[in-house]
């Protein structure tokens, strides 16, 4: 039954083929990459594992390619994303043991997230912005039922799924904790969850204000509704809090302090008040989380045991990654005690791909926040200063959520997808044209992009 997750990249090149490239992103592959779970995998001969999401990707991302390689428009973003993608590359195929496995992982990094960073920085804006963010609220809605029959019954919907059509070795129970199950649905574990439900969250802000601010774009009759009496914002405030992952929450209350620069008249100053806020608050978070984790681990209180074993990990890891030098361990990472989960991005990143792939990275967290910044400051419209807040927002709550969790699930996906769409952010180029509008228009035709 695995074949079943060919259906949607076959979809998508049966759409890319007669021209609706809109068309196969909007409606295959944002809701392969947001209800579909990357554990739903298949392996072709002589391929990786792709999801279904990935095979919906595939010829969209070739369109994207294309128009990138004519468009010769390059920034500093691109460059880091693409040496990024060179040390994953490298360090896979040196530090593997089986060189054809680190072949076919410095493979599968070319779809994910090497072709959504494309996809973002060339599909979306500007017509598109407002049809992919209606729908990403939208799709991510439709997940917080099947969220609270998880967090009630500790039970993993699509894992019972996966088992009964056979296309996927998925658990059917969620991790608990206090009790309950975590929310983790079609988007990884609680931790992973969370940070989609705080983007999500960010994303509908800018619904809010389009709503409020009564400009003509129509959401849709039951969306609107919704909107109306708040009800998607308290959706996503409640998933979040079901996942019961704190990082997720905490970088959600620093996205949504930058969101409201967007009401200031001096945003530059308006940012730097938010950046002194921010500063204080991070250097009170550390004061209260060494103390919270002092002693050895306390096993009787999870979330205290949780957090200690955390801040062991990234003590113990530190000389393992130096002494992996420039390209890293990659799979070959040594394991030290009972520490066999790397929960922090940023120092697994520095494991598996040594100091030249976390200089890298934290090169791209840098420009994301610059470049967001920038974009804050130079665009004129409200409407597009704000979802320019939103998508600044959205980076803090990737960055500071990576420092407790992996990037794992369909989050290398989403997060490179919005990077790449944060760069196509300019001034006098950002628009909310309907989606009928651009369906209309010839220049999305198959046969100009790939000539």
């Amino acid at each position: 039954m695995s074949v079943l997750l060919l259906i949607p990249g076959c979809i998508s090149l049966f759409l890319v083929l007669r021209g609706r490239i809109e068309t196969a992103f909007l409606s295959v592959y944002l809701p392969s990459l947001l209800l579909i779970p990357q554990d739903y995998d298949l392996r072709l001969p002589h391929l990786p594992s792709f999801s279904a999401a990935d095979y919906a990707l595939m010829p969209i991302g070739v369109v994207a390619l294309s128009r990138y390689i004519r468009g010769r428009s390059l920034r500093l973003m691109d460059v880091l994303v693409f040496l990024f993608g060179v040390s994953y590359c490298a360090s896979e195929i040196l530090g593997e043991p089986i060189m054809n496995d680190g072949i076919l992982n410095a493979a599968a990094f070319f779809v994910s997230p090497l072709l959504p960073y494309l996809v973002g920085r060339q599909l979306i804006e500007p017509e598109l912005r407002f049809e992919t963010v209606r729908r990403w609220v939208i799709f991510v809605l439709l997940l917080a039922p099947i969220g609270l029959y998880e967090w009630r019954f500790g039970v993993k919907a699509f894992g019972v799924l996966a088992q009964k059509l056979n296309i996927s070795s998925m658990s059917p129970t969620v991790a608990l904790r206090n009790g309950r199950g975590r929310l983790s649905v079609s988007l990884g574990g609680g931790e992973l969850t969370g940070i989609a439900f705080a983007v999500t969250f960010a994303l509908n802000v800018w619904l809010v204000f389009l709503n409020k601010a009564r400009t003509g774009i129509d959401l849709g009759k039951w969306l609107a509704r919704l909107e109306k009496y708040h009800a998607p914002e308290l959706i996503f405030l409640l998933c979040l809090y079901l996942t019961q992952s704190r990082g997720p929450m905490i970088a959600l209350a620093a996205g949504y302090l930058i969101i409201q620069i967007a009401k200031f008249k001096k945003t530059k100053l308006a940012t730097g008040l938010v950046a002194i806020l921010l500063i204080m608050g991070a250097l009170g978070a550390k004061r209260y989380f060494d103390q919270y984790t002092a002693g050895e681990v306390n096993y009787d209180n999870e979330q205290r045991a949780s957090a200690q074993y955390r801040r062991q990990m990234n003590i113990v890891y530190q000389s393992v990654a130096e002494m992996g030098g420039w390209f890293g361990w990659a799979s070959a990472v040594p394991v030290l005690g009972d520490q066999k989960s790397i929960d922090n991005h940023f120092l697994l990143v520095h494991l598996t791909q040594g100091e030249f792939g976390y200089i890298l990275l934290i090169l791209i967290v840098t420009e994301s926040v610059r470049s967001g910044v920038a974009r804050v400051w130079s665009l004129r419209a409200l409407e597009d200063r704000t979802f320019a807040c939103v998508m600044l927002a959205i980076f803090a709550i990737f960055w500071i959520s990576y420092y407790t969790v992996f990037m794992g699930g369909q989050l290398p996906q989403i997060t490179f997808l919005l990077l790449g769409w944060g760069q196509s952010l300019v001034p006098g180029k950002t628009g909310t044209v309907p989606v009928v509008a651009v369906q209309s228009q010839s220049r999305f035709g198959f046969r100009r992009v790939l000539t």
